[in-house]
């Protein structure tokens, strides 16, 4: 196995106090690497750090290789010589439980105004970040949405997936946020802080991923998706949940040898040291609900692609340092694939709590122990609402 027992913390970085209204990955960031690894963390878990679609939701994002310009320290762009004290001291805004849009909207400006600056002298290394494939890709979709107003790409009079050179003021934000962020990596790294992030198994639809990939998704002949992800009633839901991301044609996928895949998670490895992949039972079977549909009910289960995927991922990238999100309607071919993976599975301990046969001293050594996900109220809230009931208060 390539994990050792560790203890860690689960904070996504747009929910760290600062005077920006949301997180950065500046000094507030750095201040609490600091203080996970004084308090004896050394696992640093983070959300998806992709642009959102909507709603601020990490897990349906623009892109699954970009990642959120909001995230973008101000005061490292002035370090850097690309914002004054005057316009840094001007978007300061103090953090709280809504989102101010005219703020943030003030921020993407501001954020513009730093990457044109910063294209006039490009740094160092900004010519090979253009090379990326993802890069173009990204660049002249997120272009493309702006131009047409943010239509989703299915509804744009041309949708020829076409790809520029890059050079814009976009593909510099990736720039910066790229050296901000393997910045903080390497400052954990300094503490004996690793940094778990988090691979949604799907992509958003209206997302450069599909734009620029159709073949290896489920999408009729105008580019909307046939048939849409979700899971089938549980104790979560009666009618189930219906995600509405495109479901993978994994024919066709497997046709290309898993390429967007492994380009995906070679970006993840070069981003964090593990990666929890979300909803990994949809590699063994996945929940197909047919577009139009109201409910996540009138789905069916379909074969996933299997261990093939992994055999063929890691013969390009090698052993994956991956933890496998396996909650929720997990069946006994699921676990064997994960074993066969030789993937750490997960317990969340809110559920487990809420069952009268579990057996803490029973949980499996190849196990992730959670009190909580992003999924569950604090451990603090849980405990005052459900404790005395469950006799742990």
């Amino acid at each position: 196995m390539l994990f050792r027992r560790a203890p860690g913390v689960l904070l996504h970085p747009t929910s760290l106090p600062g005077p920006w209204g949301t997180g950065t990955l500046g000094s507030e960031a750095e201040a609490f690497a600091s203080w996970a690894a004084a308090s004896g963390a050394t696992v640093w878990q983070v959300l998806p750090l992709s642009p959102p679609v909507y709603a601020s939701s990490p897990y349906q994002t623009l892109s699954t290789f970009a990642m959120n310009p909001l995230l973008l320290s101000p005061e490292k762009l002035f370090e850097a010589g690309y914002l004054s004290r005057k316009e840094v001291a001007g978007s300061r805004r103090p953090s709280g439980p809504s989102i101010d849009h005219q703020a943030l909207a003030k921020r993407h400006s501001l954020l513009a105004t730093a990457a044109a600056r910063a294209l006039k002298d490009p740094p160092a290394g900004f010519e090979g970040f253009l090379e990326r494939r993802w890069v173009m890709e990204w660049s002249t979709f997120s272009s493309r949405k702006t131009a047409s107003g943010g239509l989703p790409w299915n509804l744009w009079p041309d949708r020829t997936p076409s790809r520029g050179t890059g050079g814009d003021v976009s593909a510099m934000i990736q720039f910066l946020l790229q050296e901000q962020w393997l910045s903080l990596k390497r400052h954990c790294g300094s503490l004996g802080v690793s940094i778990l992030g988090d691979l949604p198994i799907y992509a958003a639809h209206d997302s450069s991923d599909v734009f620029y990939n159709r073949s290896i998704f489920k999408l009729d002949a105008v580019g909307a998706p046939a048939f849409l992800a979700g899971v089938p009633p549980d104790y979560f839901s009666s009618t189930g949940q219906l995600w509405g991301n495109p479901v993978y044609d994994w024919e066709q996928s497997a046709a290309t040898g898993h390429r967007w895949w492994t380009c995906r998670l070679r970006r993840a490895l070069e981003l964090f040291d593990f990666v929890r992949i979300d909803h990994f039972r949809g590699f063994e079977s996945f929940w197909e609900i047919p577009a139009g549909s109201e409910t996540a009910r009138e789905g069916r289960w379909v074969p996933g692609p299997g261990r093939g995927f992994f055999s063929a991922v890691e013969g390009e990238l090698g052993p994956l340092p991956v933890v496998a999100e396996d909650l929720g309607m997990i069946t006994e071919e699921v676990r064997e694939l994960r074993r066969e993976c030789g993937y750490p599975g997960m317990t969340v301990l809110q559920f487990a709590l809420e069952d009268p046969s579990f057996d803490v001293s029973a949980i499996p050594v190849d196990t992730v122990v959670y009190t909580g996900t992003h999924d569950n109220d604090t451990s603090l809230g849980w405990i005052s609402s459900r404790g005395k009931e469950l006799g742990i208060a």
